[in-house]
């Protein structure tokens, strides 16, 4: 249930990407003007990951949960009905901030739920629904606006969104947490309108460039604002987001080597399509073929991660899958036009296994020495990590490829460009990679499964 809930919210972020020339058809608008319909559901997200700490101590994390897949389900059947572009702009954002509001409850029920030393096995399960959205996303969203309507893409949440309703009502136990703080209007404020203002920023820095002045101003806005939440919060008796989480070594670290990993996978996500299309020419259903074995690598590689943690602990784990992840990114910057399709697919394979292992691993030592009551907070400061790095990945290789320039002085695609979009990816690794030489082993300890004392050789071989 966990999972079918996570795969619809993520489904949502890209399903109706490739929906958007349908979109803009019917509404009769351009398909810039259409994106709106992308950027207000991930407004909403980032606007209801911040209240659903509170949202789940006040209620409980099963009433929210329900709540926010009640409310899901409820704004995909209106955005399909949707008679115009700013109903489907309006109801996106509602649907975005419902998804918000679970999708930290989730994780927060996961890690309350598993012991410590079994969240990578959670973590594992999780990474199904991270991995293969995208990918199922483009393909299906695509067949939809071709085969039937746009409007299909919403409609197709109501029977998975009512099945996990139902699922969640009769299944799922309240955890029990409770708290009954105030509502902190103020730091809301500020959480909301400074995620807001900074992740719009970054992505209409993809199309309008950072010398726009709505970028610009959007992006110091929000950055001042989350400036102020700092302030506000870290004196604040009843925080909405207790930033003094972070006063917690590993979860600071993890959560900066989580924003690397997420990062690094949107900028090679970005960047691949763009030289496919745009360089070798190639169709959005070649695209998604080739890069899908990045999606398999990625729920393969999640298996694999469970006993290679254990094996290994969090440092060396780590420190393998990173080295791998940065080796799978410089090789995509070798891809051209000749290269064999078979070589693209193993790439592809290889980098999506080895960077959901190391994702794997830094969730489950984010949360290692947190208790019960901060990891609600975690849970949403640990979303918002999430979703800032992969804007933070796309809106940075936007301005490189801008920087660059994608042709050359004839007018010609220049691949040396994308190419070394792929070496500016690879070093977003080297970053987690530094980040994790300051990871301590001893910290996560908890997250480690205990090894059984070898018998002792008396009790091996009893005297006689």
């Amino acid at each position: 249930m966990f999972t079918v809930s996570m795969f619809v919210r993520m489904l949502d972020m890209t399903i109706v990407t490739v929906a958007l020339p349908a979109i803009s058809r019917d509404y009769h608008v351009d398909t810039v003007s259409a994106g709106v319909v992308v950027v207000s559901y991930l407004l909403g997200l980032v606007i209801g990951i911040p209240a659903a700490n509170w949202c789940g101590d006040r209620w409980g994390t099963k009433q929210v949960f329900v709540l926010g897949l009640v409310v899901f389900t409820l704004t995909s059947v209106a955005c399909g009905v949707a008679q115009n572009l700013p109903q489907l702009m309006i109801f996106r954002l509602f649907q975005g901030l419902s998804g918000g509001l679970f999708g930290p409850v989730v994780m927060a029920m996961l890690v309350r739920t598993f012991p410590p030393e079994e969240r990578i096995k959670a973590s594992r399960v999780m990474t199904i629904p991270i991995a293969a959205a995208p990918l199922i996303g483009s393909v299906l969203g695509g067949f939809i606006a071709d085969s039937l309507s746009w409007r299909w893409i919403f409609y197709i949440n109501l029977p998975i969104g009512v099945a996990a309703t139902l699922f969640a009502l009769f299944f799922l136990d309240d955890d029990g947490v409770r708290a009954r703080n105030p509502f902190d209007v103020l730091g809301f404020v500020y959480a909301a309108g400074g995620l807001t203002l900074l992740m719009y920023g970054l992505n209409k820095s993809v199309t309008e460039g950072w010398t726009s002045a709505l970028v610009l101003g959007c992006v110091v806005g929000g950055v001042v604002l989350l400036g102020l939440l700092v302030f506000t919060e870290l004196r604040a008796a009843h925080p909405l987001l207790d930033l003094r989480v972070f006063g917690n070594h590993i979860f600071r670290i993890s959560s900066g080597i989580i924003l690397m990993i997420t990062a690094f996978n949107a900028a090679y996500n970005f960047v691949f399509p763009l030289l496919y299309q745009e360089v070798f020419g190639r169709s959005a259903l070649r695209v998604g073929i080739d890069i899908g074995p990045a999606a398999i690598g990625a729920i393969a590689g999640a298996q694999v991660a469970v006993k290679m943690y254990h094996r290994l602990g969090p440092r060396r784990h780590l420190l393998v899958s990173l080295t791998a992840s940065f080796v799978g990114l410089a090789l995509m910057a070798l891809i051209d036009v000749d290269t064999q399709r078979w070589l693209v697919w193993l790439i592809m394979l290889y980098t999506g296994a080895v960077s959901a292992i190391a994702y794997n691993a830094a969730q489950t030592t984010s949360f290692a020495t947190l208790t019960p009551h901060q990891v609600g907070v975690a849970s949403s400061l640990f979303s918002t990590a999430t979703q800032t790095g992969a804007a933070l990945g796309v809106s940075l290789l936007s301005t490189v490829l801008a920087g660059l320039g994608t042709t050359t002085d004839g007018g010609a695609p220049d691949l040396s460009t994308y190419q070394m979009g792929f070496v500016i990816t690879s070093g977003l690794a080297i970053v987690a990679l530094l980040l994790t030489l300051r990871v301590r082993d001893s910290e996560a300890a908890g997250t480690l499964e205990s090894k059984p004392e070898k018998e002792s050789v008396a009790d091996a071989n009893p005297a006689p």
